[in-house]
């Protein structure tokens, strides 16, 4: 898992939950830009030809984003987002959760990508034209 990887990195702050999540929120990617500090980010490939690039903060080992390069969307870490932090909406891919992890709060939760989920996707993209933008620093 990648973020088990990023966790091992000097200074590097938490990634993973204690319920083996990773809080995310998903922008489309025509609405996101990089402000400041692009000369420090750096991305991480888990392998040379994968779609999905890790984007980290080298000055402080900081994971920023996931982005799926053949997407329309960007993956932001929750805990990057210091102004305004939405709140969460729906919790996917718990088959993954370890072995006995019980989630305590009113958020619907699903095993896989629900219906809904991937609609609204769609529907985001289709607003943009289905175009992919590129992000880059």
């Amino acid at each position: 898992m990648a973020g088990s990887q990023f966790e091992l990195a000097p200074g590097a702050p938490a990634v993973i939950r204690s319920d083996g999540g990773t809080p995310y929120c998903l922008y489309r990617k025509d609405r996101a830009r990089i402000a400041f500090g692009g000369e420090h980010l750096h991305e991480h490939r888990l392998t040379p030809e994968s779609p999905t690039r890790r984007i980290v903060a080298t000055c402080c080992n900081t994971p920023m984003f996931l982005d799926f390069t053949k997407g329309h969307w960007l993956t932001l870490y929750r805990d990057r987002m210091p102004d305004y932090v939405p709140r969460l909406d729906v919790r996917i891919m718990t088959k993954d959760a370890p072995a006995g992890v019980r989630f305590a709060d009113d958020i619907p939760t699903y095993p896989k990508y629900p219906p809904i989920f991937l609609i609204k996707l769609l529907a985001a993209w289709a607003v943009m034209g289905f175009r992919r933008p590129r992000i880059a620093w």
